[in-house]
């Protein structure tokens, strides 16, 4: 095994870790260790080269992929026409996982979308365009939601790749109250250029093109 396949496989059981603590938060895990799983997510995916980054976003968007569920009232019959090989405890364990796992229910699953916000990389950002993506093709209360704490995210992240869609989306949404968070989400930007480690003229480049959407899309739609 090469020195890069060892790091990569230490990673990923640190990762596994981590998603475990944030699963099973409040039941079997209390706040504070939650809060330091997140916190060393960011530190393993700021500090690991493409393949560990790669493989902590491939495991972040395996646990979203969970909110495909949120329909779905987990029962004893429902876990057991998913299960049909397994024993009647482990059906129950399967339902019980469903209940309390706390990436099953919105709070969860938002922790997890504000968590790629913070990783500050195009890779993050692009995973919440997908789940957004995804997210548009169904009208429900949950996923109005959802789609919020993605805009917000995408809002507190640094990745140029999340500015560039925020600007592409609050030219073609037609929704007031998606308009108000991404617009929210434009003056987060508007408010952090400053202070990004970025050139003077990158951060003149981004101010204009945000002023010139301000100017071109909120026309009688008031920004930020």
């Amino acid at each position: 095994m090469t020195e890069q396949n060892k790091i990569a496989e230490e990673s990923l059981k640190e990762i596994e870790k981590a998603l475990f603590a944030i699963r099973f938060y409040p039941v079997a895990v209390d706040e504070k260790a939650k809060k330091d799983a997140v916190k060393k997510l960011i530190k393993i995916h700021n500090s690991g080269d493409d393949t560990v980054r790669q493989l902590l976003i491939y495991m972040v968007h395996e646990t979203l992929a969970k909110t495909s569920e949120f329909r779905i009232m987990h029962t004893h019959e429902y876990m057991k026409m998913k299960n049909a090989d397994k024993d009647p405890s482990q059906v129950r364990m399967g339902v019980y996982r469903a209940i309390f796992n706390y990436n099953t229910s919105i709070e969860g699953a938002c922790e997890l979308y504000y968590l790629l916000g913070k990783l500050n990389k195009d890779d993050a950002a692009k995973l919440l365009t997908y789940h957004y993506t995804r997210l548009c093709t169904m009208e429900n209360e949950v996923n109005h939601m959802l789609r919020a704490a993605i805009i917000r995210s995408l809002g507190d992240s640094d990745s140029i790749y999340a500015l560039n869609a925020l600007l592409e989306y609050v030219k073609i949404v037609d929704s007031d109250r998606s308009m108000k968070s991404i617009s929210s989400a434009l003056a987060k930007w508007n408010e952090k250029i400053d202070k990004m480690k970025i050139s003077t003229k990158e951060k003149e480049k981004i101010k204009e093109r945000l002023q010139d959407t301000m100017t071109e899309e909120t026309g009688g739609r008031h920004y930020g």
